[in-house]
């Protein structure tokens, strides 16, 4: 209930600085940009339970893309960004000068650290988890090595379309969102100056940067170190990208499973053993029966996404590759700002 307050508050303050009318779509000018508010706040048009973020975002944009199809807007391009993040001065044209051709193109971002010393201890430990994750996926050798963060993003409007926009999720609307796009065009991780982000907690959805600095916080508030993966999934991550690699030419699903035995122990057994448990054999060996070349390389790569890539992570967690404490990994991605 106080969120549905706060959402009508804000938009009877936007009404009134921005001269904007009643209509469900209402359409004006606030401190020289255009604003267009849209009405998911008033009894009879709110937001159904568990879909609030997801869903939002999925309004704005596809309202955005509505107007690029009918001609009102000429660009292709659709920023996505939060209220309280910082822009750069050359936010609006950074992607168009870049590349126009990727699915989505993505900005750096930096932290902005508020709070009392753990708050800021533990947004210290989440910014470097971001880019160690990041930078384990890279070092493996993974197509979905980027970050995926809702308010970094700029859409290529034709490819946003293809995947069908935002799902509507409570959270990580972003992840699938990005998912899906490194499939049609690719996501491309932009150079210069950062997008720069609050460090505030939050509650308003399970998981994400505020829940994950409040937990963060708790946890070095009762004396508990903060974990985060063993870079040895990394490592089996790489041996398992291989393998899909090799699956690509493959004539028979034994010469993938042969690989297996070429792995170092303890590694090796666990990868297996993560395989199996996943049963992600199964659908190599029907990519491998079924279609040949380029187009089963693709399949491959597709079918192995982020989604899939992280619960291969877990698995070898389960395996034997137990977290470890942040400490131990993480101070290469501590960057100068956070330290």
């Amino acid at each position: 209930a106080h969120v549905h307050l706060a959402n009508q508050a804000c938009a009877e303050e936007l009404k009134k600085r921005a001269k904007l009318s009643d209509a469900p779509i209402a359409q004006g000018c606030l401190n020289g940009m255009g604003i267009v508010l849209v009405d998911r706040f008033s009894d009879g048009r709110l937001l159904p339970d568990r879909q609030g973020v997801g869903w939002a975002r999925k309004i704005a944009v596809d309202l955005a893309l509505a107007w690029i199809d009918d001609g009102a807007i000429a660009n292709r391009c659709i920023w996505s960004t939060d209220a309280d993040a910082q822009v750069p001065s050359d936010y609006y044209l950074r992607p168009v000068l870049t590349d126009v051709t990727s699915s989505a193109q993505l900005f750096p971002f930096q932290h902005h650290y508020e709070g009392d010393e753990n708050q800021r201890r533990a947004l210290r430990y989440y910014d470097a988890y971001l880019r160690y994750y990041v930078d384990g996926l890279t070092q493996a050798g993974s197509p979905y090595a980027f970050h995926t963060i809702g308010s970094i993003m700029c859409l290529q409007a034709d490819a946003y379309a293809k995947v069908r926009g935002f799902p509507k999720k409570l959270a990580g609307e972003d992840f699938y969102l990005l998912n899906k796009l490194a499939k049609v065009g690719g996501v491309r991780s932009l150079q210069g100056p950062p997008i720069k982000l609050a460090g505030r907690t939050s509650g308003r959805v399970p998981f994400g940067t505020g829940v994950a600095i409040a937990t963060i916080r708790d946890q070095l508030d009762r004396g508990q170190p903060y974990e985060v993966y063993n870079p040895q999934v990394f490592l089996g991550l790489k041996y398992w990208l291989r393998m899909i690699d090799t699956a690509g030419s493959a004539t028979h699903i034994n010469e993938i499973v042969r690989v297996f035995d070429s792995i170092d122990e303890p590694i090796g057994s666990m990868l297996s053993n993560a395989i199996d448990t996943l049963n992600y054999l199964v659908p190599v060996k029907r990519a491998i029966d079924e279609v040949r070349g380029e187009v089963r390389v693709k399949r491959l790569h597709d079918w192995n996404d982020a989604f899939r890539t992280l619960k291969l992570i877990h698995a070898l967690r389960d395996e034997g590759l137990k977290n470890i404490p942040a400490d131990q990994v993480l101070k290469p991605f501590m960057t100068e700002q956070n330290l």
